[in-house]
């Protein structure tokens, strides 16, 4: 019985990177060894799950089937395995988290340095920064991402979505008007992070559905809280995460513009390398941050999550 579950774990991560040679560095195993997994597998259960080229491994629709059922009943061993294990041992060894400058600074690492307070027994290693991280190359056990997730190989759970809205200061209204319709938005100074893919252009979404208009960003930076600073002093208009400046909007520092209108929201998403082999600290944590994102205005959590 452990040499199926064996097999089953290693086919879901020859799939998920699809390369044997990439699941063999992974799992620290041969080439040889993870193909003979595979051709024993494929074997007992008499049909073929892989499609093998030079070039690359494609599922067949057999393996599209297995594959799904593989990962259900391997999470599922692993959710009984980390609960009898949370049983009778506390928290140990290390975590490295990376999560996003702004939000990251706001609300998630407090949760996470309180979460260090509950398991003493961990050694804790927050990176708070925009970039991508390579978890393996990095060493990253769960980047906390706002977006998609990225590579399909990587294995994402939605902790909620951030909804953003359009903000400015009441002097820069006061002294160059509101925008009242996303094509009057070019008239106006506009504030955006430095990463923004889609150039002098942004999608908002108003009473009709998705509209893309134009801009002109007068300052960037690859900070939240550069650009709220920029918005306060009066640089321009721009997108702003609402659990970052519903205290402003409160105080009147920020005032919303275009109120029908708004950005995409972000999804915020725990990203880590692998489905089966995920350390029960990373499944602790992130817990642990469902339920203290429960209480930030301005996000939403996922459907499936309640609190108590």
């Amino acid at each position: 019985m452990m040499d199926r579950f064996t097999a089953m774990a290693t086919f879901v991560r020859v799939a998920e990177l699809g390369s044997l040679s990439a699941a063999a560095r992974e799992l620290g195993l041969t080439q040889p060894a993870v193909s003979q997994q595979i051709t024993g597998l494929e074997r007992r259960l008499r049909t073929r799950l892989l499609n093998r080229s030079t070039r690359k491994l494609t599922l067949t629709a057999a393996g599209e089937t297995y594959l799904a059922r593989a990962r259900q009943i391997l999470d599922e061993v692993a959710e009984v395995e980390d609960d009898l294990v949370s049983l009778s041992s506390e928290l140990k060894g290390s975590l490295r988290v990376q999560a996003p400058s702004g939000l990251g600074q706001r609300y998630l690492a407090p949760l996470i340095v309180d979460f260090h307070g509950r398991h003493p027994g961990l050694t804790v290693d927050l990176i708070l920064d925009d970039h991508v991280a390579d978890l393996i190359e990095e060493g990253v056990d769960v980047a906390l991402r706002l977006g998609t997730p990225g590579s399909a190989s990587l294995v994402a759970r939605k902790l909620g979505s951030v909804s953003r809205i359009l903000a400015a200061s009441p002097g820069y209204v006061a002294a160059h008007g509101s925008p009242a319709t996303p094509d009057e938005l070019v008239r106006h100074d506009h504030v955006r992070f430095s990463w923004t893919a889609a150039g002098e252009h942004l999608t908002l979404i108003g009473p009709q559905g998705p509209v893309t208009v134009e801009v002109r960003s007068s300052f960037r930076a690859n900070n939240s809280y550069v650009l709220l600073e920029a918005l306060r002093k009066g640089l321009g208009v721009g997108g702003v995460q609402l659990p970052l400046v519903q205290d402003l909007l409160t105080s009147g520092e920020l005032v919303r513009v275009m109120e029908d209108y708004a950005y995409p929201p972000l999804d915020l998403h725990a990203v880590y390398s692998s489905r089966r082999f995920v350390p029960r600290e990373v499944h602790a944590l992130v817990d642990h941050l469902l339920a203290g994102l429960a209480h930030v205005p301005g996000l939403e959590l996922p459907p499936r999550f309640t609190e108590g």
